[in-house]
């Protein structure tokens, strides 16, 4: 599978106003929205590759079963049917081995690709940003800021007596 690189971000300049909620909520959510992305475009790729794959190992599949069915409109012994026959699971039996193979190695493949897509951002300088900004985040909503205040208390109705 041939991997292509995700362009990095670049990199922000963190200042005052980017650790207030609103910001921080916006910038989260295009964070969330570019790992979706990077995920998707792994994804992707995988998917190419797997049906190169599967296209390279029907292809050759089919090369070998026309020769054989050439071989077989010949005129042969019937110890060459049995030859042919063999060869045929022989050969369709290792390219089933190597296909399901490199199938799996693919799949792993883009499976690690969509993983570092989602963890980079706690492994770089951005994850400093994002780890300051949810602390940030966080100490807004412990102080009592008016926007994420809980909702007020309603009182009981009165009861009939």
């Amino acid at each position: 599978m041939r991997a292509k690189p995700s362009l990095p971000a670049s990199p922000r300049k963190s200042t005052e106003t980017d650790t207030t909620p609103a910001r921080f909520l916006a910038d989260l959510g295009r964070q969330q929205l570019a790992v979706a992305t990077d995920a998707a475009c792994a994804l992707l790729r995988g998917s190419e590759a797997m049906r190169a794959i599967q296209h390279q190992a029907a292809h050759e599949a089919s090369l070998r079963h026309q020769a054989a069915a050439q071989k077989l409109h010949d005129h042969c012994e019937p110890a060459d049917l049995l030859a042919i026959q063999s060869d045929l699971l022989r050969f369709d039996l290792l390219g089933a081995t190597q296909y399901w193979q490199q199938i799996t190695a693919t799949a792993l493949q883009s499976q690690v690709e969509m993983m570092a897509n989602a963890t980079h951002l706690l492994d770089n300088e951005q994850g400093g940003a994002l780890k300051s900004a949810m602390e940030s985040f966080q100490a807004a909503i412990a102080s009592g800021n008016g926007f994420f205040a809980g909702k007020p208390t309603a009182t009981a109705p009165p009861t009939r007596t």
